[in-house]
């Protein structure tokens, strides 16, 4: 599915994020869960080294402390805002009803005037999802012209035999919350598209572990080039790719599939936040030196369910 063909009308203008504190070392989570130790070296040989663990403090409050940081940091007035998306990737990760998780946040963080809904279902693509529901709504006429997007999900209390993802990532807790603004300029979407496999709608085995994808690579490869297609460039173009923290030795095949030079991976995230759901791209995007004026970025997440998603930023 990709974003309609149209001159890009938003840009990514602020990124925050907000994690826990605590940290938990990839080698002292695998002897507390007995994991053997051919299993822990292949964690280790994938980028993994550690993840950020909530402990008691909800998904909700780290994505007001992320939407704190984005307006204090962006000096952005609550007022302004027009729509407000939450999106998560863990059911755990919202209030239980009749409560509204968006509705909670839309209230605690003064945003009034925001239109309030969240994204699910796309698992760690959410927030790239969310921001296609932006650009459509602003392609249609929708009067909005600055909206947040946060992303926010915690494992939770019993559940820390889920924290891996097979041998390829451990999960972290946290939030990123995005500004996106209407014809700013700069940092602007020139490309987004999503895929979604529907075999893999069952998401996990009986086990609650990922099933595996036999046709991954091609999926992630055909989604990157759409979004690059419609930007109008070609992989060996892009300054940086911003990945998901998943399956390190995996981008080496996937860079070349885009004939991207290895060197252009942004990795330095990699091993030092573990895998924080949908945030990952996007806390790259933030971290990784600025690209000069003209040049492109390419920001690319995957989820259980069968679910990609790219985008292309102009700098």
């Amino acid at each position: 599915m990709s974003a309609p063909a149209t001159r890009a009308v938003l840009s990514l203008s602020g990124i925050a994020s907000s994690l826990p504190t605590r940290t938990v070392d990839a080698n002292i989570w695998a002897r507390r869960r007995g994991i053997p130790e051919a299993r822990a070296s292949a964690l280790l040989a994938n980028g993994v080294q550690q993840f950020h663990d909530a402990a008691a403090t909800s998904p909700v409050a780290f994505a007001c402390e992320a939407i704190s940081a984005l307006l204090e940091d962006t000096g952005t007035a609550p007022a302004s805002i027009d729509a407000l998306i939450y999106t998560h990737t863990i059911q755990s990760s919202v209030l239980a009803p009749p409560a509204g998780t968006a509705a909670f946040i839309q209230s605690h963080m003064g945003l009034e005037r925001a239109l309030a809904f969240s994204v699910m279902q796309q698992n760690c693509v959410s927030p790239i999802a969310a921001i296609r529901v932006l650009h459509v709504l602003t392609v249609k006429g929708r009067p909005i012209q600055r909206a947040i997007v946060v992303c926010a999900d915690v494992m939770g209390s019993g559940c820390d035999h889920l924290r891996a993802i097979q041998d390829v990532a451990l999960h972290s807790d946290g939030a990123c919350a995005l500004l996106l603004e209407r014809g700013v300029g700069r940092n602007s979407i020139v490309g987004l598209h999503l895929y979604t496999d529907g075999r893999y709608f069952r998401g996990t085995d009986d086990d609650l572990q990922p099933v595996p994808d036999d046709r991954y690579y091609w999926s992630a490869f055909t989604t990157m080039r759409a979004a690059l297609r419609q930007a109008g460039i070609k992989g060996n173009q892009l300054v940086r790719v911003l990945p998901h923290h998943v399956n390190l030795p995996g981008w080496s095949r996937l860079m070349a599939m885009l004939s991207v030079p290895q060197e252009r991976l942004f990795t330095a995230n990699f091993g030092r936040l573990g895998h924080v759901f949908g945030a990952d791209p996007f806390i790259n995007f933030h971290t990784a030196p600025p690209g000069q004026p003209g040049s492109c970025s390419l920001l690319f997440s995957s989820g259980l369910a069968g679910c990609f998603g790219a985008m292309v930023i102009r700098h």
